[in-house]
């Protein structure tokens, strides 16, 4: 099934594998470790943090020395965690439910120290949010913009931030707080800021993922393209082409385009397993993403 789709794929673009080559696919980890997915590198290159299927818990494994520590088991953790601009700094929620309602917290872990501080805590409708930069520096509470270093704070941002609520796109920008909905209305997901802080990458569930300026003005349009984000230079996007039969998946490969929508590459259609979740690393050469069956995996690539 996985070949007949990756055929019909080639069939409409035909541009790919032409500048574009995989040098490795290398796994980072093994089923003795256990099943791992949704993986995002850390600032500095020198680890990684993944989470289980249903995003309970979340790991840390240093690239470097091999070694990996369970950072919490609690529900919700591995939900977009990330990095904050203190770097050694891991940003994550925790969930729990009380009669049958969600409340949140937002937790800080020291990969020096060792250990977990509450921010914040009862929060019904947290959203945690990353920067062109790709830091955790600020949630969303009660609608209003809050620092990971000044949780009891409102606060004002000239960086720009890119949220969802209320399945619209809320954007930060010199200080002013506006919703986005450049397609009419419908259910946004995804949101992103290019590095250059000029353009954002969204999808819009039934019509697909798309590039826009900072007041909505669509500049491309990518089809069929879930979980993408921007590489680090802002000139490329990666994305999932996944594909079901209403009950489970049948197959899935990760893709990389031009942030102009010209130029499609399949980095793993040589692969037989389902691959899920891509995430850059810290240059447009490393890309990190997890199998069906829960292995971590890089690819590097070289660009001719």
């Amino acid at each position: 099934m996985k070949k007949v789709l990756l055929i019909l794929f080639i069939a409409v673009i035909p541009v790919l594998s032409q500048n574009v080559t995989v040098v490795e696919d290398i796994a980072l980890t093994s089923q003795n470790e256990g099943s791992f997915y949704y993986p995002a590198l850390n600032p500095d290159g020198t680890g990684i943090l993944y989470s289980s299927e249903n995003h309970k818990g979340l790991w840390y494994k240093n690239l470097s020395s091999g070694n990996t520590v369970m950072i919490t088991d609690a529900l919700g953790a591995g939900y977009d965690p990330g990095f904050s601009s203190k770097g050694n700094e891991i940003i994550y929620r925790e969930n729990r439910f009380v009669k049958g309602k969600k409340f949140s917290s937002v937790v800080s872990y020291d990969l020096v120290t060792k250990k977990s501080v509450v921010l914040d805590e009862g929060i019904r409708d947290l959203i945690i949010g990353k920067n062109s930069n790709r830091r955790c520096d600020n949630y969303i509470k009660e609608n209003n913009l809050r620092s990971v270093q000044k949780t009891l704070q409102k606060i004002n941002s000239s960086v720009p931030l890119v949220f969802i609520e209320n399945s619209k796109i809320v954007l930060y920008e010199n200080n002013q707080k506006r919703i986005l909905e450049p397609l009419g209305k419908g259910n946004y997901i995804w949101p992103s800021i290019s590095p250059d802080k000029t353009k954002l990458l969204f999808t819009y569930a039934g019509k697909g993922t798309f590039i826009s300026d900072m007041k909505g003005k669509i500049l491309a349009e990518f089809g069929h393209a879930d979980y993408p984000s921007w590489s680090p230079d802002g000139n490329w996007i990666v994305f999932m082409k996944d594909f079901d039969d209403g009950t489970k998946l049948t197959s899935s490969d990760i893709i990389i385009a031009d942030s102009k929508g010209s130029k499609f590459f399949n980095l793993t259609e040589k692969r037989d397993n389902i691959s899920l979740y891509p995430k850059w690393g810290n240059s447009t050469s490393e890309i990190f993403y997890n199998t069906d069956n829960g292995q971590i995996r890089k690819i590097k690539l070289k660009y001719e």
